[in-house]
């Protein structure tokens, strides 16, 4: 059996940046005091540790370019020209254990929503460069599609750079466009490679999407209990072939809504290292076709043609 082999690092670095007109100099004593909820105890244990380090930075010092800070939909346009135009900003980092995650960047990333909600800011994820949706908590349960995966389509109906015709009157069919490339932002901070699908026709974007988005709800659900065991080395082997349900579907919306009385079958995708840290998704080692012929079969879940957004269940995102 086919597998793959991965370096899995001790800690990792995640960092989030508010923006706002004045963001004060005294950011630690801001966070005391606009920190609640359930984060606020960790938040006051860590905070000036490396697990939750916070910096006021202007245009002037600045080591990153807060112009590659992106709209994760339509929606967000407006606070990502303003991130984008912002001249003062507090930074929020954490250093932790592989094995303190996701707490570590949970904490981290409460802190940057209390500090814009006390300074009238705009919070973004610097790791997946998307501002994030406006909010005044951080939910206690974890739910990767709450905006920890980078997972966004691009819009290339929509600005015109794609020209390919309409795989119903193309000669080559669905395999006459294949412009599409789809890649995570933010499993490396739990210490998983990224994952990648290319060579997408347009119109079958969000079945790709969400292969990825199954995809890495299973590996990091897998990943999660394998450091559980306390391993010694700092390598992972997993098997190159993966097999996926509708289960990792829901669990990546954090739902048990889409239940049908007789589930869809399992399916499978073969996992492939193109770096040390990125893998690339493709259909199974055994099927005769393209990714298209493949993601426009009848061998995915039926949601995951369809569904965009969805709502996490109260019980299990609170």
């Amino acid at each position: 059996m086919a597998t793959i082999t991965f370096s899995v690092p001790a800690t990792t670095t995640s960092r989030f940046a508010v923006a706002a007109d004045r963001i004060p100099h005294d950011l630690a004593g801001v966070l005391r005091r606009a920190a609640s909820g359930p984060y606020a105890p960790h938040i006051a244990g860590r905070l000036g540790s490396s697990q939750l380090q916070i910096t006021r930075e202007d245009v002037a010092t600045l080591r990153w370019d807060p112009g590659a800070v992106r709209a994760a939909g339509p929606g967000d346009r407006q606070a990502a020209l303003a991130f984008n135009g912002a001249t003062e900003f507090a930074v929020v980092t954490t250093l932790g254990p592989i094995t303190d995650q996701p707490r570590g960047v949970q904490v981290a990333r409460a802190a940057a929503y209390a500090i814009a909600k006390s300074t009238g800011g705009i919070a973004a994820d610097l790791v997946t460069g998307h501002v994030l949706a406006p909010s005044t908590a951080e939910r206690t349960r974890f739910v990767l599609a709450d905006r920890w995966l980078g997972d966004v389509l691009p819009p290339f109906r929509a600005n015109g750079r794609c020209t390919a015709p309409d795989p119903d009157l193309a000669p080559e069919g669905l395999n006459g466009c294949a412009c599409v490339r789809l890649r995570t932002r933010g499993l490396r901070r739990f210490g998983l490679p990224e994952l990648q699908i290319t060579d997408v026709a347009c119109p079958h974007d969000l079945a790709a999407l969400n292969v990825l988005r199954a995809a890495a709800r299973r590996l990091l659900t897998d990943h999660w209990s394998w450091l559980a065991t306390g391993p010694a080395e700092g390598t992972r082997t997993i098997p190159a072939a993966l097999d996926l349900t509708q289960r990792d579907f829901n669990d990546f919306w954090g739902s048990t809504r889409r239940v049908r009385l007789t589930p869809p079958a399992p399916f499978q995708l073969t996992l492939s290292p193109l770096t040390t840290r990125l893998l690339t998704v493709s259909p199974p080692a055994e099927f005769d076709g393209t990714v298209n012929d493949w993601l426009s079969g009848d061998t995915l879940p039926l949601g995951m043609y369809d569904v965009l957004k969805a709502a996490a269940d109260p019980s299990r995102a609170a």
